[in-house]
């Protein structure tokens, strides 16, 4: 146990020294009490004592009590205190871990899953920390102390034989807890999985009522909920068998303790003094062997949430700085050589043989199929996965000799699923570039073409989004999107088919703004409208991952092949919409 949590006992060590300074001296001088408690009970049946000595033993006693409370109050700080700093750096560590990963993490990790262990795994490891470190000094080490007691003050033979008990109490307890740990890991398993369907079900809650699956979804979130139930009840069962035990095993102590205690008064061997003495010590037994079954049951539920957190903390990042890894500088060139690239999860490569440079302040279109390699080809500068950087140039230098934040720094992008938070739609747009002024955000919302829709909102850019941008159509989405681009003033613009859900007249002043800002700067554009990138200095054409045409808008026309007939139907088709909106 120790061994697993020793990045956090290192890194709290001073704390837990005091923690166990304190909690060791409340429990040596609350060992006095009893004693004294023996003694003057000794002296008012031998009836030799006077009132001022009374007073003066009893408010001896009191102080005694008063100082283990100014103890007790220090290790109990520091303690549960460990318990909070746990927390704080557990979900420190984890979110840490989060934002170092590629996307291949979290193809394997669902988010109700990481969900589940920044949360009930923390709090787990985090009760253990504290509430499971006082009982376990309080179920190992005090007990010892009242043990060695007990023999000193009272008699060797009664504490023998009062704590017999004892190993049977241990033996169960550490039974039961074993029971407990294989269940709590199903336990949390369990809960991951209805935390994923409760998150799908609110994201998705539109498709849900369109589609009339209120029924089928509630049913499958009562399947999940019983089967945690059941899973949790399983835990329960054997977490009620605890009690029993606590229970039982030190009432047997007790009777062995009054009886042959008794005995040995009768025979002369101890005082009723001291017998009122051990009864004491016994009775501050029993809180000990309670705390040895909570610190197992406390114990297993951390291990077992520890284990799942160090499946992710262990977790061997995908995507690893290179060493002596330099910013990069300028807006750069980039180039392909021969490169190609496969998803983790594909079969085959996605992208074959892909040979092509984009000279810094050029502009280069991307077409092809649904499936063709549009958006994994764009994203590649990314590295959103593990990349082959070999294949891969910035300025005639290979990708890695420059630092991933540097290169990330430069670009701007444009996602065709636009993720807007559950801010303002100025605090979105500012994300990019969050010291922006009020200028320059009013300046991206006009390149974005979306200043006309600001009226339709009832607080104009202070409006909230919603969850997810619920409250936004997918235009507007987007344009909050490109807008986020825009205020980066990025070196490289790349926008994947962000323009899919705008308007003919739209999607024109967005890219008459695009070259106007871009001047100097590199853009690449991936669509499926051709009118998008008719005035890129290159077009490529992707099919199944590899080139199969490039050149100018007017040079890929002449050729006759996929571009051509494209751009044809779509001339075709925007004639037809020309004549029904008049």
């Amino acid at each position: 146990m120790f061994k697993k949590f020793w990045w956090f006992i290192s890194y709290y060590k001073n704390k837990y020294i005091l923690a166990v300074l304190f909690l060791l001296l409340s429990d040596l001088v609350g060992l006095i009490p009893p004693y004294i408690t023996g003694r003057l009970t000794d002296m008012i049946f031998e009836g030799n004592i006077e009132l001022k000595v009374f007073l003066l033993i009893l408010g001896l006693d009191l102080l005694i009590i008063l100082i283990k409370y100014l103890f007790a109050m220090s290790w109990s700080y520091f303690t549960f205190r460990a318990g909070n700093e746990i927390d704080y750096k557990a979900k420190d560590n984890l979110m840490t871990k989060f934002l170092k990963q590629s996307l291949k993490f979290f193809e394997t990790h669902s988010t109700g899953s990481l969900m589940g262990k920044a949360t009930n795994d923390v709090n787990s490891i985090s009760n253990l920390a504290g509430a499971g470190t006082l009982s376990l000094f309080d179920s190992t080490i005090f007990p010892l102390f009242i043990i060695i007691m007990m023999m000193i003050v009272v008699d060797v033979k009664l504490t023998l034989a009062s704590i017999i008990p004892l190993p049977i109490l241990a033996y169960l307890c550490i039974l039961i807890g074993n029971k407990i740990y294989a269940r709590w890991a199903k336990v949390q398993m369990a809960f991951d999985k209805l935390n994923t369907s409760i998150l799908e079900d609110v994201e998705g809650i539109r498709i849900i009522r369109v589609f009339n699956l209120q029924k089928s979804r509630y049913n499958k979130f009562e399947e999940s909920g019983k089967d945690l139930c059941d899973k949790n009840m399983d835990v329960v069962k054997y977490q009620a068998l605890m009690t029993p035990v606590q229970r039982i095993i030190p009432a047997l102590t007790f009777v062995i303790a009054i009886g042959y205690g008794s005995f040995l008064i009768s025979i002369g061997e101890i005082t009723i003094g001291q017998l009122v003495s051990f009864t004491y010590y016994l009775n501050m037994l029993v809180w000990p062997m309670y705390a040895f079954g909570n610190f197992i049951n406390i114990k297993q539920q951390g291990t077992a949430s520890m284990d799942r957190i160090e499946e992710v903390l262990g977790y061997e990042e995908d995507i690893v700085e290179s060493l002596g890894a330099v910013d990069l500088e300028a807006n750069p060139s980039i180039e392909f050589r021969d490169y190609s690239f496969k998803y983790p999860s594909s079969k085959g490569e996605v992208l074959k043989d892909i040979n092509i440079k984009i000279q810094s302040g050029k502009s280069l279109g991307v077409l092809g199929k649904t499936g063709s390699g549009k958006s994994t080809f764009i994203k590649q500068l990314l590295r959103l996965y593990p990349i082959d950087t070999n294949h891969l140039y910035l300025d005639g230098e290979r990708i890695h000799k420059y630092s991933i934040s540097s290169v990330r720094e430069k670009i701007g992008y444009v996602p065709q699923n636009h993720m807007i938070f559950s801010k303002t739609i100025k605090e979105n747009i500012k994300l990019s570039k969050p010291k922006a002024t009020d200028e320059e955000v009013m300046e991206a919302v006009r390149l974005a073409d979306f200043e006309k829709d600001l009226s339709t909102f009832p607080e104009g850019l202070d409006t909230l989004c919603g969850e997810k941008g619920i409250s936004l159509s997918g235009g507007q989405k987007q344009r909050i999107g490109i807008a986020r681009a825009f205020l980066k003033e990025p070196d490289i613009l790349i926008l994947d088919d962000s323009m899919s859900a705008v308007d003919g007249k739209t999607e024109k002043n967005i890219i008459e703004n695009i070259k106007k800002k871009s001047r100097g700067k590199t853009t690449i554009i991936s669509c499926h409208r051709i009118s998008q990138v008719e005035d890129c200095d290159e077009i490529i054409v992707l099919n199944k991952g590899k080139i199969t045409e490039r050149g100018t808008h007017a040079e890929l026309l002449k050729k006759g092949q996929w571009y051509a007939k494209q751009y044809k139907n779509q001339m075709t088709r925007s004639r037809f919409d020309e004549k029904d909106e008049k």
